[in-house]
């Protein structure tokens, strides 16, 4: 019955259109209707082109993807089951075409082309599935307009995936997986000058961006490291606009143009210091490209890319996304007052509603725990939950209801939310996540920040049995409590924080940076003792 609830709870946020086409996708298998006519595209000499990821394959077909190295067999390794899904995913994608040493290995990469062509029967495999037919064809197309020779056989297959990929969108699942789907047919239809490739992308796209991109300029599926992967989409589109002029229409390329600098103010605000990603729901490093490749890329497109200055005393409200950003003498402290996503498209949320990550200088102190898979095993489902971030888990419970890999049932609303400036930086927030029919509480939040201290001070309105408040410790900063006194030290911080009257315990815990990484670190907990539960963090 419990299962039952679960699943009538996660079905009734969707959209019917979600709905009709999994029905529609059991029964119609998608067809390739177009045939390519041999004639070879044209190269525009206005393509900007940039490398942007790091070695993923080298000349000895040793291939890394997920911090997972594997000398490659193929054909087998193409559809290996007993490999990662994700990491066979990745093989597929062909990023290492834009790779640091791609120039170099531009005859190794024809022959893996050629491979894949001959290995992966249309239609057949995970090559085949929407997403990585997307990404393939855009990085193929990418590494060409940057110079990459390819004989006709290669433009035929490419053709014949966008055929393909035109008759089988993602409109099950919508979101990111859907958006790449249209980047990759407005690339395909461009270059291949197929108009109706062309007018699939741009219905679809004129509807999305504006659905997918807020007002503040995040991603609406509120993941820092999905936003970094959209803005490269948003400024691959308006690459392919200048080298193409005229094949795209002025509504789209106007969309683009005004969303691209939110989008990458947006990327600043939710950044560390240390210029990774902070790791709110689906968020680690490694998967997008490095902060400084894609703002080296717009600037190359001619943006404008800002900077936060945290010595500067400042609040930055996102108001449409729900996170706060505040800096003050040198720190940088991102706090999660937002809804739990999309109330369709929740398959990256965490039950992360009112965690926290802190910085000094570049040196990050407090952290969510990351994510290391996606796959149905006990390390996603344990890293989605709340017991998993810097906020506080009551009577055993997640804030949102998050099952499986990618489910959400019953999710936390944010009841309030409001922020403050005087001599010091006052946040708060508070959400329902723990109320019900029957009782339950409510989770209130402030945070106060000032130039040498960071206050958390929670409250729990209402019925409750037992709340944990937790705070995970960057793994490179030693920590111990000795004499009622937390102390939290690396080589150039020191925090210390008096725990007299309360209940603390220090436990063992990892922290996952990378996907197929983790690093043992330590968590914080503090156990309620009365309705509210304050800690005091200062440093000099």
């Amino acid at each position: 019955m419990r299962r039952f609830f679960l699943i009538i709870n996660t079905l009734r946020y969707l959209k019917w259109q979600q709905i009709f086409y999994r029905f529609v996708r059991t029964f119609i298998t998608p067809k390739v209707t177009e045939k390519f006519q041999g004639l070879e595209p044209k190269r525009s000499e206005k393509w900007k082109h940039l490398t942007l990821y790091e070695n993923k394959i080298n000349n000895k077909s040793e291939a890394c993807f997920l911090n997972y190295t594997k000398k490659l067999d193929l054909p087998s390794d193409w559809n290996n089951k007993s490999l990662n899904k994700l990491w066979i995913y990745n093989l597929h994608y062909f990023e290492d075409l834009l790779s640091e040493s791609a120039q170099e290995k531009n005859l190794f990469h024809r022959k893996l082309l050629n491979s894949w062509i001959d290995e992966n029967p249309v239609g057949f495999g995970n090559g085949w599935e929407p997403y990585p037919t997307s990404l393939r064809i855009v990085n193929i197309l990418k590494a060409w307009l940057g110079g990459l020779e390819l004989e006709e056989r290669i433009f035929n297959s490419l053709f014949i995936q966008a055929s393909l990929l035109s008759n089988n969108l993602e409109k099950h699942l919508l979101g990111n997986h859907y958006f790449v789907n249209l980047k990759a047919l407005l690339f395909a239809g461009v270059i291949f000058e197929n108009i109706n490739w062309i007018n699939i992308a741009e219905k679809g796209l004129q509807y999305e961006i504006p659905e997918q991109i807020l007002e503040d300029g995040a991603n609406f599926e509120l993941s820092p490291m999905y936003h970094s992967l959209i803005l490269l989409d948003m400024l691959d589109m308006f690459n392919l606009s200048k080298a193409y002029p005229s094949k795209i229409s002025n509504k789209l390329i106007y969309l683009i143009q005004e969303n691209i600098p939110k989008m990458l103010k947006f990327m600043e605000i939710m950044s560390h210091p240390d210029q990774g990603v902070s790791f709110f729901n689906d968020s680690v490093d490694g998967i997008a490209p490095k902060k400084i490749k894609i703002e080296d890329y717009a600037r190359k497109l001619g943006f404008e890319v800002m900077s936060i200055n945290s010595e500067n005393s400042q609040i930055i409200d996102n108001n449409f996304s729900g996170y706060f950003c505040a800096t003050f003498a040198g720190s940088k402290l991102l706090f999660d007052a937002s809804m739990i996503g999309p109330d369709y498209m929740p398959g990256h949320a965490h039950a992360d509603t009112l965690s926290f990550e802190f910085s000094i200088k570049d040196q990050r102190i407090f952290v969510n725990s990351g994510i290391s898979e996606y796959g149905k095993s006990f390390n996603r489902i344990n890293q989605r939950k709340t017991a998993s971030h810097n906020t506080v888990e009551v009577n055993g419970r997640d804030s949102s209801q998050v099952w499986s890999s990618f489910r959400v049932a019953n999710r936390a609303k944010v009841v309030s939310r409001y922020a403050k400036k005087n001599n010091d930086i006052f946040l708060h927030a508070s959400h329902d996540g723990y109320k019900s029919l029957t009782g339950g509480c409510i989770h209130q939040r402030n945070l106060t920040l000032t130039a040498n201290s960071l206050e958390v001070s929670d409250t729990i309105l209402g019925d409750f049995k037992y709340a944990i408040a937790r705070f995970y410790i960057h793994p490179s900063l030693d920590v111990c409590i000795r004499n009622n006194v937390l102390k939290i030290k690396g080589s150039k911080v020191f925090l210390r924080s008096n725990t007299e009257n309360m209940v603390v315990t220090l436990k063992d815990s990892f922290w996952y940076p990378q996907f197929g990484k983790q690093i043992p670190n330590k968590v914080i907990e503090i156990k309620f003792i009365r309705q509210a539960s304050k800690i005091l963090f200062t440093w000099k």
